[in-house]
């Protein structure tokens, strides 16, 4: 129903772009015009025809590029439709120039997304308190990524590698990984143990699954193929030196526990965690949970004592803006936690931006996050 609407305002807003474009009497517009209808049916005929092909679910190069060429040439001209509405309707020439720049502005935007936007890092700080946190723990700092999606990094690794400077250089305790290192399959990450081994934190590094991981949203010929993948992908974690914390908890010092959970998410997402069984190899004391799906807060975890649970999954949806004030993405119509810190009560909830990418080659205005998060004892 919501790729409907989008598909009906594109349509729409397509439509009234041309008319501005070809209000302007001149045969270069008349070209211009002509040019952009040629192109934005070329992008969605390959949209569709890689959306309707198996086989591109697993060519990312070729599938991330024609969805954004699609975006590039098609989410311009929505920005245009207030103004050109306003123009067409008082045949305004200023209504129409402003929606021009508009649209010409969205489009250079997403031209540095592509180019420049999802190799941006940015470290994020955060610093909590709370009175239950043990006294060794006092200043313990974490640093967290999620949805790194390495199989959309197409062997990029004199950048990648700046990130895991970046990472190197917080000097943190521990190191946090809340899911999706690939989009689909283990192999994904064959090339990438040893850059993403140099990840140096002093006490342990620890992991757990996203939606991603389990190889669900591609075709396998055998059910033995697709569990073989799970437990490759599992055994690369280790490789690296993160341990996986799937449905099980750990105490890392006397009273402080950090939990993982496998994926569970809204409707249409799978629901692989096990909260209550994972909650029930605790005891009393300060509780931190990994779970890769931030819906996860709001159906289960705010029942419990769980004191801070680190998530990611939504890329900020790669789309939005973060300044002068504002904070807004559209994936907030769909997870009203979308991006940094939420409290509820005295639990609190932090979503990472993601660390890589999908769909979209690329990031505007919501950038790729480093998050460092220190804990302190509240006196």
């Amino acid at each position: 129903m919501l790729f409907l609407l989008f598909l009906l305002l594109l349509i729409v807003s397509e439509w009234i772009f041309l008319l501005g474009i070809w209000s302007i009497p001149s045969s270069t517009f008349a070209v211009i015009g002509i040019l952009h209808l040629s192109a934005i049916l070329v992008s969605i005929g390959l949209f569709v025809w890689g959306f309707r092909n198996p086989k591109m679910r697993s060519n990312y190069k070729l599938g991330f590029s024609i969805f954004g060429f699609f975006v590039a040439i098609g989410i311009p001209a929505m920005f245009y439709l207030l103004p050109g509405l306003v123009s067409l309707t008082f045949q305004s020439e200023l209504a129409r120039n402003i929606g021009f720049i508009f649209a010409g502005l969205n489009f250079i935007a997403i031209l540095i997304g592509i180019f420049y936007g999802r190799w941006a890092w940015k470290v994020r700080h955060v610093s909590l308190s709370f009175e239950n946190l043990p006294e060794k723990m006092d200043g313990v700092q974490f640093v967290q990524i999620s949805d790194a999606h390495v199989g959309s990094f197409f062997g990029q690794t004199k950048k990648v590698q700046k990130a895991i400077d970046l990472i190197n250089e917080l000097d943190a305790d521990f190191f946090l990984f809340t899911g999706d290192l690939v989009n689909n399959k283990a192999d994904e990450f064959r090339g990438w143990e040893a850059l993403f081994s140099q990840i140096q934190v002093k006490k342990g590094k620890y992991s757990i699954l996203g939606n991603h991981d389990y190889g669900d949203y591609i075709s396998w010929d055998y059910d033995h193929e697709k569990t073989a993948n799970l437990q490759e992908l599992i055994r690369m974690h280790e490789l690296i030196g993160w341990t996986p914390l799937l449905n099980k908890a750990i105490e890392l010092e006397d009273g402080f526990w950090l939990m993982g959970v496998e994926n569970w998410g809204k409707a249409g997402f799978r629901k692989s965690g096990k909260l209550e069984e994972t909650l029930a190899q605790t005891t009393k004391g300060f509780k931190l949970l990994l779970s890769h799906d931030p819906s996860h807060f709001d159906a289960q975890v705010i029942h419990t004592d769980i004191d801070l649970t680190l998530s990611g999954h939504t890329h900020g949806m790669q789309f939005g803006i973060e300044r002068f004030g504002l904070r807004w993405s559209p994936v907030k119509l769909m997870y009203p936690k979308w991006a940094g810190l939420y409290q509820v009560g005295k639990q609190y909830l932090y979503v990472n931006r993601g660390f890589g990418y999908l769909g979209f080659p690329g990031r505007v205005g919501i950038y790729p996050e480093i998050t460092s998060i220190t804990l302190r004892r509240k006196a």
